[in-house]
């Protein structure tokens, strides 16, 4: 997925949050406080360390960035 851009990442990740929206039906403002709330206590019951995958996200974040650098 190396041709992937960070406009398009920025797509998907609007998806995703227009699909929580109309699923929980909560405010513009909120969303991704609430997705992200939700995420972590998806983390809890799945067993995943939530902590760990946000530090690998501002990781992969960074390089994306720098990549258009």
């Amino acid at each position: 997925m190396s041709d992937v851009t960070n406009p398009q990442r920025a797509v998907w990740a609007a998806t995703a949050l227009i699909t929580f929206r109309e699923q929980t039906g909560c405010d513009f403002e909120d969303v991704l406080g609430d997705l992200l709330c939700d995420l972590m206590h998806w983390a809890v019951f799945a067993r995943f360390d939530f902590e760990a995958a946000l530090d690998r996200a501002r990781d992969h974040f960074q390089q994306e960035v720098a990549e258009c650098r």
